[in-house]
């Protein structure tokens, strides 16, 4: 922030959920089989997920079930960790909330000099894939060279429901974060945000640190 020649001090973002809408509900036929074995024919996203928690229900072993996705019919995630027939919008927490402060030092010519995120997620009542959320976000915020990059992320226990994958999940968060922060720049600076986009670029020098 010292090199800075404007900061950008406690800006606030807000993210809200969105949930799937996928056309074709969740489906499922089971098909006994020889030697206490079953035969699931389901749409589900991540079989291994179906076949594990069958195991458990029946007290049969995975090798004993197999499960046969012939096509999803949609997703986005809403097949993938949870398969609730009728009820995926009501139980189905859908993509992770979050509130977004930052401060961002830039010069003149619009080369962003220092970045400091402080993000909440919205992870519901249940872990899911929340614990990995913030890998995949900053993964996404480092497409741009932010200088001196510095982030405290706090996955958040609430009592709302479960949220879980939806369609590249922590990265179009990640993506709008950085996007709003160069347009907050432009702004300021009354420059052109493509301008400002390209001026925060990579280089194989900072691909290196980042």
């Amino acid at each position: 922030m010292a090199e800075a020649d404007h900061k950008i001090l406690s800006a606030e973002i807000k993210l809200g959920s969105q949930y799937y809408f996928y056309m074709e509900t969740q489906t499922a036929l089971v098909v006994p089989d020889e030697d206490n074995c079953i035969v699931v024919y389901s749409s589900i996203q991540a079989p291994e997920y179906a076949q594990s928690t069958i195991s458990r229900c029946l007290g049969i072993p995975e090798h004993n079930i197999c499960v046969i996705t012939r096509r999803v019919g949609g997703g986005f995630g809403g097949k993938a960790m949870k398969a609730i027939p009728k009820t995926d919008m009501k139980t189905t927490g859908g993509r992770h909330p979050m509130e977004v402060t930052y401060s961002v030092g830039f010069k003149e010519d619009g080369k962003i000099t220092a970045l400091h995120l402080d993000i909440l997620i919205n992870a519901g009542i249940g872990v899911d894939i929340s614990p990995i959320i913030p890998l995949f976000m900053v993964g996404a915020i480092k497409k741009y060279d932010w200088g001196a990059f510095s982030f405290d992320i706090k996955v958040c226990r609430t009592n709302h429901s479960s949220k879980s994958a939806m369609r590249g999940p922590g990265e179009v968060q990640g993506t709008f974060i950085s996007e709003a922060v160069i347009e907050h720049v432009a702004s300021v600076l009354y420059m052109d945000v493509d301008s400002v986009s390209s001026k925060n670029l990579h280089t194989f020098n900072s691909l290196d640190f980042f």
